[in-house]
């Protein structure tokens, strides 16, 4: 399946360093708000996190490419993706692009663990919920 947008902004002055390029800090945050954007597509949004489930999945290990500078007043928007699902982990892949000519900015790929909110730990991902992600399985090329 293709990726799918699960995040759109322009960037705002205050999301710049001194360098006069987006902050680290900014593209993880676009990043988090892409994660829940994906999760909530494959149904585990706020309402399921906050009071269904009480799972989500927590970021273990993060892997990032920046290829082009990010500048104030600029329309960005991320596509994200699941690259594998495993028994309690999953890899899921974001790709951020310039939205007036879709030039690739930057690329993460974040392996998370699903999460047990009320015992802290990492959980199995049961039958159901596996099935709901694989609908956004992307294939490999297109996490290079």
């Amino acid at each position: 399946m293709p990726m799918i947008e699960t995040f759109r902004r322009i960037v705002d002055p205050s999301d710049c360093d001194m360098l006069g390029h987006m902050n680290i800090s900014r593209y993880f945050a676009c990043v988090s708000d892409a994660g829940l954007g994906l999760m909530t597509a494959f149904g585990l949004g706020q309402d399921q996190i906050i009071g269904g489930r009480r799972q989500a999945f927590a970021v273990v290990h993060f892997d990032t490419n920046f290829h082009k500078e990010v500048r104030p007043g600029e329309w960005i928007f991320i596509r994200s993706g699941i690259a594998e699902i495993g028994r309690r982990s999953a890899t899921f892949h974001h790709r951020m692009f310039r939205a007036t000519d879709e030039t690739l900015l930057f690329d993460a790929t974040a392996k998370a663990v699903l999460m047990d909110l009320e015992r802290r730990k990492a959980t199995v991902i049961d039958a159901p919920l596996a099935q709901n992600m694989r609908r956004y399985l992307i294939d490999h090329g297109q996490v290079a």
